[in-house]
């Protein structure tokens, strides 16, 4: 544990520090996801020593109870970056697009003549979503659409990879300008699924989530040298922290997003100062959220805050810890409704009580227990109640206030299949649209933990015994939506088509916006042979997401199969359009040449079709007929 010293931070050090003089002060902010504080050496944890972090917290402030708006990828990240609550900027889940116009600390400093860059490790906070707006260079390869565990790894890069590319950026920049820069790095390795190499496996077997973090911090470790090379360690103000942490079974939950207890909202906070800095607290204890991370960076700059930002700076600590003017931090999550119809979370804390908002309300004291084994909700009614009054007002002050991003919009079916690789179960239109209280989730907590335990088994190969969990499932609970998708796509992979489409009744039933439901039921009748039908549901599915591949390739088959070459090829090419990489639609536009005598444009796509599938025989056979009628 690194040495701290006692509490208090800048209210016990007079004013708090302002920018140095002299050159502008380079920024660089880093995000590791899914990163529990207690799992840091320098906040007390004695199973793992975390070196490279740790040298932050020496020389810098560590703020030992900050905690995300909420513990969700994208959506914390965009509250860390604007200020604003994600009930106020309408983004409350992965896949969700931030509209252009959204106020971002980066637009900001951009404003202010910095240089802006991000880095990204992680699918989620890819361009495609919006977070990307002040960042002059952005980068997020991710590769394209796939299956499985190649996906999940395609959608993720690993630290020394997105460093290595900050490395090169930052190398890059004339040394001879005078302009500032804020870099933003965003490490995704402790995020499921695990990566590190076998090497830091082998040095801790107790917890592969340790192994992954000593990887992660041995690779900052590097570029904290790099940045000590170049000159930039002593000079800028480094900042780290996190969107979110893990439960690691805490609570009964593995993951993150389904509950909002400390093991998913109280993330790490520390300000690493430049040498030059004035004055250097080593720890402030009062609570603090991601959404005062901005407004703090912007004060040390001597920049004035925007009438959108929600949140304060963290270093303006005035009121007793524990007093009705305390701060107050807010927390939230929609997973449970969005995904299963159930109740909301919402949490308020203020000094050392936290409570939360749910149909059978908590309440508990952080400092006697920290892990919230004990509600004190029957020995503590009027404190809940005086928090409940504070965090409805809270939510009606700020309401509508934030920093202009529209109401939510449904995630398009592309990025749900990306997401659902990573383990993500994204949303349902219907219950995202209401707020109706639903059953609590800690009454769910077996159904939730039931239903993962199908979907793992399923991704896994083992459907057999995925259909007969999802049964079980429904045999409780049929109004579960996600449990009929998923059993019907078990039920077409076994080819039992016509339970797989009354599954896929059932869904439609519960959601009629259900646009996964409805790419199945179409892809159902297309396998079963009932062309009719299937045209009938990809069809209607167009109407819900015109955009949809599945259902412009699906058109695109029945149209080819039809001889309706004109229309197939366009069918083909809006799919192309919507998936570039897809080598299916490629090959199948390729035969439409065919058939068309186009054979130069049919060989183009052959080519392009087994340069994204090296596997694709169909299109091999097809490139060596023409060669063979050419000749």
């Amino acid at each position: 544990m690194c040495a701290l010293a006692s509490a208090g931070g800048f209210a016990a050090q007079g004013s708090p520090p302002s920018a140095p003089s002299g050159p502008p002060v380079p920024i660089i902010l880093i995000s590791i996801d899914t990163l529990r504080a207690d799992h840091l050496s320098c906040y007390g944890y004695p199973n793992l020593n975390t070196p490279s972090i740790d040298a932050l917290a020496l020389k810098g402030t560590l703020f030992s109870q900050a905690s995300s708006q909420i513990p969700i990828t994208l959506p914390s990240h965009l509250s860390l970056f604007t200020s604003t609550y994600p009930f106020a900027n309408g983004i409350e889940e992965n896949g969700e697009r931030v509209p252009s116009g959204a106020l971002t600390l980066a637009s900001i400093l951009q404003s202010h003549g910095y240089s802006t860059a991000a880095f990204i490790g992680g699918y989620f906070l890819a361009r495609e979503f919006g977070l990307d707006q002040g960042f002059g260079f952005y980068d997020s390869r991710f590769s394209g659409h796939m299956e499985g565990a190649a996906a999940a790894e395609a959608l993720k890069r690993p630290a020394p990879q997105v460093l290595a590319d900050a490395r090169q950026w930052l190398a890059g920049r004339d040394k001879n300008t005078s302009a500032p820069f804020f870099i933003f790095i965003h490490l995704f390795d402790l995020h499921h699924p695990y990566t590190e190499p076998e090497s830091f496996r082998i040095q801790h077997p107790a917890s592969e989530y340790d192994a992954e973090l000593a990887y992660t911090d041995h690779a900052l470790g590097e570029f904290w040298q790099f940045l000590e090379d170049q000159g930039l360690f002593s000079r800028s103000l480094i900042v780290l922290t996190a969107d979110h942490g893990e439960s690691l079974g805490d609570h009964g939950e593995s993951t993150h997003g389904y509950f909002i207890y400390q093991s998913t909202l109280r993330v790490p906070l520390i300000f690493h100062w430049p040498d030059t800095t004035p004055a250097k607290p080593a720890r402030i204890d009062d609570p603090v959220g991601l959404i005062d991370v901005a407004p703090t960076i912007l004060q040390f700059l001597g920049l004035s805050q925007p009438a959108s930002f929600q949140g304060q700076s963290a270093l303006d600590v005035s009121a007793p810890r524990g007093s009705p003017s305390s701060r107050a931090v807010y927390s939230e999550s929609l997973y449970a409704h969005d995904k299963f119809g159930w109740a909301p979370l919402r949490a308020l804390r203020a000094g050392e009580f936290k409570y939360i908002d749910a149909p059978e309300p908590e309440i508990y004291n952080l400092a006697d227990d920290p892990g919230e084994e004990h509600n004190l909700i029957a020995d503590h009614p009027a404190v809940a109640q005086a928090l409940r009054a504070r965090l409805i007002d809270l939510r009606k002050r700020f309401a509508g206030a934030g920093s202009g991003v529209a109401a939510r919009a449904e995630i398009s079916p592309e990025a749900l299949a990306n997401l659902r690789a990573l383990g993500y179960l994204g949303f349902s239109a219907t219950y995202a649209g209401k707020d109706a209280p639903g059953p609590d989730p800690k009454s769910r907590l077996i159904e939730y933990r039931q239903y993962l335990e199908a979907l793992q088994l399923s991704q896994t190969g083992h459907v057999n015994e995925a259909v007969a969990t999802y049964r079980e499932v429904l045999d409780e609970d049929d109004q579960n939506l996600p449990a009929h998708d998923d059993l019907a796509d078990c039920y077409f992979e076994l080819r039992r088509f016509f339970d797989a489409a009354k599954e896929l009744r059932a869904a439609l039933a519960l959601d009629a916006r259900d646009v996964r439901a409805e790419e199945l039921l179409g892809s159902v009748w297309l396998e079963a042979g009932d062309k009719p039908r299937a045209r009938a549901e990809f069809e209607r599915l167009l109407t819900l997401a015109p955009d949809d591949y599945t259902g412009h390739l699906g058109l695109g088959l029945l149209d080819l199969d039809a001889g309706h070459l004109d229309v197939a090829r366009r069918d083909f090419e809006a799919a192309i359009g919507i998936r570039p990489d897809s080598a299916d639609a490629h090959d199948r536009l390729g035969e439409v040449y065919v058939k068309q005598a186009d054979y130069a444009a049919a060989a183009r796509e052959f080519r392009r079709a087994l340069e994204l599938n090296p596997q694709l025989a169909a299109a091999r056979e097809s490139l060596r007929r023409i060669g063979a009628n050419e000749k």
